[in-house]
């Protein structure tokens, strides 16, 4: 149960310490006082979005906590925090959030930090929340269907249900997928092939248009080339005219050169290098003869490496534009080629795989649409019970599930319906019901699901809103059956209710030096018959209304 919460710089509450009771708590104060405020804390501990507009102004920030005790903690919560390596302190376990101006705003439980979604895990297994919002989410059939089946605990037949779907919904988008690659490859598989065929005769290599492209250059100019290596071989050896070779006239400079140095030790280094360039000219030159020696010209050999490009320039700009590109369009065509042979076994496969995936599938969805039809007829009449409990002894209330396309959640759409009065036509709440009406339906609702809820704080924002009268003391009675498996806090505005309470808070505002403030304040005796009084006409002074007030708390 939730013992203390603490709320400091939040809103219009500086500072407040709030302590609940075991069983029905009332919370009760005049509109716009910050009863809101308190939800929105309570809220913000249960993993709600915060804003830093919520932050006290003139503060840096806003921290709200929350003590636990509990004796028998919930299996699922036992879970859920041994999931996040937490353990209760004896029975005890505390939850924090600080909401700061910075944006670093910080989260713990047990003093360990965690996140957010880290919290909302914890939280769902620690309070409920009923407010005004959730009776418009009743009008959703997803919702109406999430409370059947909270009622029919089909919580495993439903996640079997979603793995098949899941798994049938990747086989079909696979098998989709592949049957559009294999009718695009059949229709592509004549010029495939055709495009394969023609890259494939000529045998391309890599780079071979650069090379013949090179090695034309050379052959063109041929007469050139061997014209000026000729030349170069005269210079080096043969001589001009008469006189020496280059070669030659080196190696008799070398001689002198080395003559000299007999005589001058210090040219022995000039005739030295002057001996290595003689050596490298001499093999420069035989270099530049061997390869005019082998220097041919062929007209059938170059019109052969002419015509080997022109194709290839041909390949390139037709598959291209570049010959690796060429290549490249030769390996995917091939490849969708090959695919298109085995794509109709893996298709044939996948069609095979999918089909059974689909029949299990739909036998799920039959057993989860059975179980739901049978849970929908005993959840239908304990609710109805419950209303006439709640004043509506004549309603009957119904819960239809229908067949409908197969879907993530199977076939069925489920739709709350009711007939407030005899001699009327059955529809959806939707259509008919009215703000008191949806109060007295969630009220049902709650009332039979928690039976057998591990949740043991039980929270009704107005729930009561759109109602009084004889049918506000029905509420009041079974919001007060509530706490003998629960502890119910309920913020109110009727008297008939907060009069049942164990515990009662009053909220208030009051303005101090230009600022507002809200405070929470446990209110017993006189000061409780007053707040009763209060509710009941707006005059707390008022002898008949605290008269009434008192048989109220009597009664």
């Amino acid at each position: 149960m939730l013992e203390k919460l603490s709320i400091r710089h939040y809103a219009l509450i500086d500072d407040a310490q709030i302590e609940f009771a075991p069983n029905l708590t009332a919370l009760t104060g005049e509109t716009g006082a910050g009863k809101s405020i308190i939800m929105g804390a309570l809220g913000l501990l249960l993993g709600d979005k915060a804003d830093n507009d919520v932050i006290r102004t003139g503060y840096d920030s806003a921290i709200v906590s929350a003590s636990f005790s509990m004796d028998e903690p919930s299996e699922e919560l036992l879970n859920v925090l041994h999931g996040m390596d937490i353990e209760l302190d004896e029975g005890s376990l505390v939850l924090s959030r600080t909401i700061k101006n910075n944006g670093r705003s910080s989260i713990t439980i047990q003093g360990i930090v965690k996140t957010r979604n880290e919290l909302s895990l914890v939280g769902r297994c620690l309070v409920d929340i009923s407010a005004q919002r959730d009776h418009q989410s009743l009008f959703l059939s997803s919702k109406q269907m999430d409370v059947l089946d909270s009622y029919a605990k089909d919580q495993n037949e439903i996640e079997a249900y979603t793995i098949i779907w899941n798994e049938c919904k990747t086989l079909e988008k696979e098998k989709d997928e592949l049957a559009g690659l294999l009718a695009s490859a059949n229709k592509e598989q004549d010029y495939l092939t055709f495009a394969t065929d023609e890259i494939e005769k000529l045998n391309i290599q890599k780079n071979e248009d650069e090379l013949i492209s090179s090695q034309l250059k050379v052959i063109q100019s041929f007469e050139q080339i061997h014209e000026q290596l000729s030349l170069a071989v005269d210079y080096l050896h043969k001589g001009e005219d008469d006189g020496l070779g280059s070669i030659t006239a080196m190696q008799e400079a070398s001689k002198a050169l080395a003559s000299a140095s007999k005589a001058d030790a210090s040219l022995l280094g000039l005739q030295e290098r002057l001996e290595s360039a003689t050596i490298e000219c001499q093999d420069i030159y035989e270099t530049i003869r061997d390869y005019l020696d082998t220097m041919t010209f062929s007209q059938e050999t170059l019109d052969q490496m002419q015509n080997r490009l022109s194709n290839l320039q041909r390949m390139k700009k037709k598959y291209g534009p570049s010959l690796d590109d060429v290549l490249a369009f030769y390996q995917q065509s091939k490849a969708k080629l090959e695919y298109g042979i085995s794509g109709e076994e893996r298709l044939s496969k996948l069609e095979r795989q999918y089909s059974e995936k689909k029949s299990l599938l739909l036998k799920k969805a039959e057993g989860l649409s059975a179980t739901r039809k049978k849970n929908a007829i005993t959840l239908a009449k304990e609710v109805e019970n419950t209303l006439h409990e709640l004043g509506m002894g004549q309603a009957a209330f119904f819960i239809n599930v229908e067949r409908r396309e197969l879907g993530p959640n199977g076939f069925d759409e489920v739709s709350f319906c009711i007939c407030a009065n005899p001699g009327l036509e059955t529809r959806s709440i939707v259509e008919v019901a009215s703000g008191g009406e949806l109060s007295r339906i969630m009220l049902a609702l709650k009332s039979t699901l928690e039976k057998n809820d591990h949740v043991q704080t039980l929270v009704f924002d107005e729930i009561d809103s759109g109602i009084g009268g004889t049918v506000a003391v029905e509420v009041a009675k079974q919001l007060e059956k509530l706490k003998a498996g629960h502890q119910v806090i309920v913020i109110t505005h009727l008297a008939s209710v907060a009069s049942r309470a164990d515990n009662h808070l009053v909220v208030s505002k009051y303005v101090k030096d230009g600022q507002s403030f809200t405070t929470i304040k446990a209110v017993s005796g006189e000061s409780r018959v007053e707040e009763i009084a209060r509710m009941l006409s707006g005059d707390s002074t008022s002898v008949v209304s605290l008269e009434h007030a008192r048989q109220l708390l009597r009664n």
